[in-house]
């Protein structure tokens, strides 16, 4: 598992490696999720995006139900 820190005074837990979902902007789907599965399987949870990302912030809405399942 990668290491964590806290991020700033949030609380949160954040892992020091993030993922840049600009990678997904231009994938399908299923790409995607097999992107998605690395990175719960390496314990990234931390993911930036941004809406200049073509389509990344609609793959990860669409692969945010088998994370919530598989993080619970």
């Amino acid at each position: 598992m990668i290491e964590k820190r806290p991020f700033g005074k949030t609380g949160h837990m954040s892992t020091v490696t993030l993922f840049g979902a600009a990678a997904l902007g231009n994938v399908t789907q299923a790409e995607a999720d097999a992107t998605l599965d690395v990175l719960l399987e390496y314990g990234v949870n931390h993911i930036d995006t941004a809406a200049s990302y073509g389509d990344a912030e609609f793959a990860l809405a669409r692969g945010w139900p088998s994370i919530a399942r598989t993080s619970s």
